[in-house]
């Protein structure tokens, strides 16, 4: 059995190195010293470490992979950054986020410099050229994909009449594809490009199924913000409430937009606790949990002729990022 704590223990401390490499702690005040408090505030390393073992599952013994995983780890880092103050969110993991502690011109400064530090840490890589390029363009249709997904967010949160097709086709874009990434870099440097078609399909299909996962962490224990449902303070059309406006009454659906057409700062606590309430009542939290578990399989099953350590892995993942409690 995969322990994730173990997996954090032995490979963090070595993705950390790599990025030490171009981040220098003593480095330019409100600039470095800002992408280390960003980076000190938590978070698991998973997708580094998803792409350090896809390698070395796949026969990698080196540590070739280090600076491409690295990368992975400073793309979700600067996506987050950005995210905050793209949805006002003030702290992040507990703490206040990058740009309220530093002010939100520096906020934009950091997430744009972490941008460019991803390309410069595969340019670092010990591979040839063409895997060079093959990386760097894996990265770039990621970092597109995944600013149309959040543009589809913001835009549906101005819909009153969301479909989940809506939801799915930008949860697909804004997280399936900067999960994927890690793995496709990985059979890359791992010269096995025969797989990376089985590893997209994999990731388009756990992708989504994360974000409804964290759709229902939000409301359920928060996640890292000290408050319950942020989404539904900043007005996301989650899996849960188009699933409750399909099944509430007239009046309860009016209900339901009133609140999530407000503003962050003017939706109160008992107002979340009312969307809670309607989203139990017509099963919208038990819907998404099994969508989410349908997702699951329908992607393990795509894996599932892939060497099986590959596969061990991918499956470990696929239950901690589905299951996970924070």
């Amino acid at each position: 059995m995969i322990d994730i704590s173990k997996l954090t223990a032995q490979k963090a401390h070595m993705i950390d190195r790599e990025i030490e490499k171009v981040f220098p702690k003593n480095g330019l005040k409100n600039l470095d010293d800002a992408v280390w408090y960003h980076l000190g505030t938590g978070g698991k390393r998973l997708r580094p470490i998803l792409s350090i073992v896809t390698y070395e599952a796949l026969g990698g013994k080196d540590q070739k992979i280090l600076p491409f995983a690295a990368s992975c780890e400073i793309l979700h880092n600067w996506l987050l950054i950005h995210d905050d103050i793209e949805d006002g969110d003030e702290v992040r993991r507990d703490k206040p986020a990058v740009w309220k502690k530093y002010g939100l011109a520096h906020g934009i400064n950091v997430g744009d410099y972490m941008a460019q530090k991803v390309f410069e840490l595969i340019l670092s890589s010990d591979v040839d050229n063409e895997k060079k390029f093959h990386l760097i363009d894996s990265m770039v249709k990621t970092s597109i994909r995944t600013a149309e997904g959040q543009t589809m967010d913001i835009n549906l949160r101005e819909n009153n009449s969301p479909e989940e097709k809506d939801y799915l086709d930008m949860v697909t874009d804004k997280t399936a594809h900067y999960l994927t990434v890690c793995m496709v870099g990985a059979a890359v440097v791992a010269e096995r490009e025969e797989i990376i078609p089985k590893l997209i399909k994999f990731g388009s299909e756990i992708g989504p199924a994360f974000q409804i996962a964290d759709d229902i962490l939000d409301l359920t224990v928060g996640k890292g913000r000290k408050e319950i449902g942020r989404d539904v303070k900043e007005g996301k059309r989650s899996i849960l409430a188009i699933h409750c406006l399909g099944k509430c009454s007239d009046g309860e659906a009016e209900k339901l937009l009133k609140i999530l057409n407000k503003l962050p700062e003017d939706t109160t606590d008992e107002e979340v606790s009312e969307v809670k309430r309607l989203f139990e009542k017509h099963g919208s939290i038990d819907y998404a949990r099994e969508k989410a578990e349908k997702m699951k399989q329908e992607a393990l099953e795509t894996v599932k002729t892939l060497p099986e350590e590959l596969h061990e892995i991918l499956e470990f993942f696929a239950d901690y990022l589905i299951s996970r409690k924070r």
